[in-house]
C-alpha cells in the first residue's frame, strides 16, 4: 500500500489540485468515472495532505467546484443531444422506448433524491447527470440535489483520506503490519457497505417505479 501511494505522490505533489479539479469535471461531462472513479483521487488527495505539501481546503473546494461544472456539462448534453446520443448507439436495443420512458417517469417522481442518492454512487453518477438531462428534468432541482450530493461528496471522501493516512501511521506503530491490514480491511468494508447501500437503494426505487 504504501509503495503505490508513493507511487503517485510526485503527481499530485506537483500537480494535485489540477488534478482534483480536472477529475470533478471529466468524472461526469466525460464518463470518466466509469473507468477511474473519482473517489479514488479524492482520497489520495485527502492521504496527501497528510504527506505533502496540500491543504485539505483546497482540495474540498477544488472537488465541489469541479464536479459542479462536471455535472452541469453532462446535464446539458443529455438535455441537448441525449435522444440522439442514445439511439444511435443502440439505444433501440438497450433503451427502448418505453424503458426511456420509465426514466423520464423516475426522475419526474423522484426528483432531487434521485439526482442526490445516484450522484453519491459510484458508475451511477457518471450516467446518472446525462439522465437527468435526458428526462429534460427542472435545471433548477438539477442544480439544487447536485449542489447538496457534490458537497457531501467533496468533504467526506478527501477527509477519509486525510483522517485515514494518519490513522494508518499510528495503527503501523502500535500494531505492526498485521493491525494495519485489519484496519485497512475494516474501513473498506464500512465504504463498500455505504456505497452498495446508496446504490442498491436508488436501483430499488428505480425498480420499483418501473413495475407499476
Amino acid at each position: 500500500m504504501e509503495s503505490i501511494i508513493e507511487v503517485f505522490q510526485p503527481s499530485f505533489e506537483r500537480y494535485g489540485y489540477l488534478i482534483v479539479f480536472a477529475m470533478g469535471i471529466l468524472e461526469n461531462a466525460a464518463f470518466v468515472g466509469a473507468v477511474v472513479p473519482g473517489d479514488v483521487v479524492l482520497l489520495l488527495a485527502g492521504f496527501y495532505v497528510q504527506r505533502s505539501g496540500l491543504d485539505l481546503a483546497p482540495v474540498i473546494i477544488l472537488a465541489f467546484v469541479g464536479a459542479l461544472i462536471g455535472d452541469t456539462i453532462g446535464y446539458t448534453i443529455g438535455r441537448l443531444g441525449g435522444r440522439r446520443i442514445v439511439e444511435r448507439f443502440g439505444g433501440g436495443r438497450i433503451l427502448p422506448h418505453d424503458r426511456l420512458e420509465r426514466v423520464d417517469r423516475y426522475f419526474k417522481e423522484y426528483g432531487m433524491w434521485a439526482v442526490a442518492l445516484g450522484r453519491l454512487a459510484p458508475l451511477v453518477r457518471t450516467v446518472n447527470t446525462f439522465a437527468a438531462g435526458m428526462a429534460r428534468m427542472p435545471f433548477g432541482q438539477f442544480i439544487g440535489a447536485v449542489t447538496i450530493a457534490a458537497s457531501i461528496w467533496a468533504v467526506a471522501v478527501p477527509v477519509l483520506g486525510f483522517f485515514f493516512s494518519g490513522s494508518l501511521e499510528a495503527v503501523k506503530s502500535a500494531l505492526g503490519w498485521v493491525g494495519v491490514f485489519v484496519f485497512v480491511v475494516f474501513v473498506g468494508a464500512l465504504y463498500f457497505t455505504y456505497r452498495r447501500f446508496s446504490s442498491r437503494l436508488a436501483a430499488e426505487a428505480l425498480r420499483r417505479r418501473a413495475d407499476q
